[in-house]
């Protein structure tokens, strides 16, 4: 038997709304997810502790927060592509680098230099049909902040350099999205993803 979580189309033709770290999720009105399919990135569990899944890919993020109160106060599943995590309430599956973009495997996930990436891949794989995204931004806000909570203990690089990293590989998932029939509509006003329209939250939910 593997020792990779193997996903099952759980979602299949559902939306599935995913939180990433942007400071732009802090103008959302998060309580109108209640209810639906929610994947939360890193730390938005703690903006939207009510989401299905969790799910982070280092391994240093877990450590800062896998004994704080709200992650063991979390009653969803958390995910990870991060073979040292500790806990056995881990979902762990099998990690690949992109490109390909996504990957097909149901035990699978691509992901590298964005977590976003990989709860994306999650979300086809649990069969979706449309991703909304929240918090999406790509770079810093007129403030400076670079997310919506406390800033990780790990720097992003000066300006938006982290960011432009993470969109080469976004990238890459834009045309495998498309020919599995996933539409994509991001509700970040300012997001610098150029590839998805974007929307009002209260219009996609």
């Amino acid at each position: 038997m593997s020792q990779f979580y193997t996903v099952k189309p759980e979602w299949l033709g559902a939306t599935a709304y995913v939180i990433a770290g942007g400071p732009s999720v802090r103008q959302q009105r998060l309580g109108m997810l209640a209810g639906r399919r929610v994947i939360v990135v890193n730390s938005s569990y703690e903006a939207f502790p009510d989401a299905d899944i969790c799910f982070f890919t280092d391994n240093r993020w877990w450590v800062d927060h896998w004994k704080r109160p709200g992650m063991l106060a979390f009653k969803g599943r958390v995910f990870t592509v991060c073979h040292a995590a500790a806990g056995e309430r881990l979902h762990r599956m099998r990690r690949i680098y992109p490109p390909p973009g996504l990957a097909d495997a149901p035990d699978t996930l691509a992901t590298q230099r964005t977590s976003l990436q990989g709860a994306m891949n999650l979300a086809v794989h649990l069969g979706v049909r449309r991703i909304v995204l929240l918090g999406a931004d790509m770079g810093r806000a007129p403030d400076g902040t670079s997310h919506h909570h406390a800033p990780h203990k790990f720097p992003n690089l000066p300006g938006n350099e982290s960011w432009d990293l993470q969109m080469a590989q976004f990238r890459t998932i834009v045309e495998p999205l498309k020919a599995r029939g996933v539409d994509v509509v991001n509700t970040s006003p300012d997001s610098r993803l150029p590839w998805w329209p974007k929307k009002l939250l209260s219009e996609v939910v």
